[in-house]
């Protein structure tokens, strides 16, 4: 690489927009690494658990200086176009498992051979470009250039199989549970879900175009992205719990307690008064079959039993179904607010069922039927779909047959009778 004195003008542009994208990683890396919002530095690994790889990527963009001081070499600019489809699908892959699946990807062979690989691919053309050794890259450009695209391949289906599993996290979530205490960030990975697919496909296009001019406003744009992603992550996305919500939850975890004291206790009144009705009812004769009497007794207590917790089932689920059948109009409807409106001695029933049915296939089932019935009334001639489905509670029409798909095994007969 023979470093130039003197830039053309559209030179000088190339280098500069690569410089623009090396100051903003390295400016990134560093506020990265150092700074981190009070109160959450105290526990600085739980709401940043992808810190320190962030801040390694951020500072990765400066292997691209060689592109720098010598924009018109062909060795450093193969290099330069070849970094992205190499650096982005290792990046965005471990900085996803570990900050979604909270892992230790160093603890697998397999991971560290991953991260490994890329970087002494990038590491040996960084060299052979530094060094001056064009000899060993240009005359095989074509190969070289096959290997780094099938190199990538390969990098990029561990990404997309991270992807997909952040996918179907992301869809278990919003149609199971998405008001659980699960510190699982909904709201961050939705935004960022197909963050790794764009910038991979943009890179790509650079690599095919072969375009120093395309890298260039490629370079700008991706300076700025960085910055803005940087604010992103700067205060934790972590679900985080209020002191009148961690408040709440202790009340729910006492009344249950007292549930399943006062339950405990009824149970034994119960049991107790089984006994003394068969005891007052045994005769004589049945005191020759005394070895029965144990047998008898447990049979008792588990009919009576089991008699208890199936009206208690029944209670509970009748007062869900007309909680919801209220509220699940509420765009910010959340599982814990309806277990609260249950009865305080039956929260935990109420969260098995709900966990059973799925909260948001049940909120979901109330909207799509309250559409069906408002579609086969006689307003539905003023009223378009998309409006009426906003009124059912969906954000759009899409999420409305989104919702249907997701329900086609659900047993709408569950509610039919709480349906307004």
């Amino acid at each position: 690489m023979n470093i130039p004195t003197i830039f053309t003008q559209v030179e000088f542009f190339y280098s500069l927009a690569c410089y623009t994208v090396i100051l903003s990683g390295t400016f990134c890396a560093i506020v990265r690494w150092c700074h981190m919002c009070h109160p959450f530095d105290k526990q600085g690994d739980y709401f940043y658990p992808a810190r320190r790889q962030m801040t390694f990527f951020y500072a990765a963009t400066a292997l691209q200086l060689p592109y720098v001081l010598c924009p018109a070499d062909p060795g450093t600019w193969f290099f330069a176009r070849s970094f992205g489809i190499l650096y982005y699908p290792v990046c965005f892959a471990m900085l996803y498992h570990r900050y979604f699946q909270m892992g230790k990807m160093w603890r697998k062979v397999s991971s560290i051979f991953y991260f490994l690989t890329p970087f002494l691919l990038l590491g040996g053309l960084f060299t052979i470009v530094v060094f001056h050794a064009e000899e060993i890259l240009l005359p095989y450009k074509l190969q070289w250039e096959c290997v780094v695209g099938g190199m990538s391949i390969l990098l990029s289906i561990r990404m997309t199989r991270v992807g997909r599993w952040l996918i179907r996290k992301v869809n278990e979530y919003h149609t199971q549970n998405l008001s659980s205490d699960s510190d699982f960030p909904f709201a961050f990975a939705k935004k960022i879900l197909y963050l790794p697919v764009m910038w991979l496909l943009v890179m790509w296009i650079q690599f095919l175009v072969d375009s120093q001019l395309l890298k260039a406003f490629i370079d700008l744009l991706l300076a700025a992205w960085q910055i803005r992603f940087l604010c992103r992550i700067l205060h934790p996305n972590k679900l985080i719990h209020s002191a009148q919500g961690q408040e709440g939850m202790d009340t729910i975890a006492q009344d249950n307690m007292e549930r399943v004291l006062k339950e405990t206790e009824f149970f034994e009144q119960i049991v107790q008064s089984a006994d003394n009705q068969t005891m007052e009812e045994t005769n004589i004769k049945d005191i020759e079959n005394a070895d029965d009497e144990p047998e008898l007794q447990e049979r008792n207590r588990e009919n009576s039993r089991l008699q208890i917790k199936q009206e208690n089932w029944e209670s509970v689920k009748n007062e869900v179904l007309t909680i919801v059948s209220r509220r699940y109009l509420e765009p910010s409807l959340k599982r814990i607010e309806v277990v609260r409106d249950v009865s305080s001695m039956n929260h935990t029933l109420a969260g098995t069922f709900i966990t059973q049915v799925g909260f948001y296939r049940l909120v979901n089932a109330f909207r799509i039927r309250h559409y069906e019935r408002l579609m086969a009334s006689d307003s539905s001639a003023n009223i378009g779909q998309e409006a009426a489905a906003e009124l059912c509670g969906f954000k759009n029409r899409w999420g409305l047959t989104n919702a249907r798909k997701r329900l086609k095994d659900f047993d709408y007969d569950l509610i039919e009778k709480y349906v307004n």
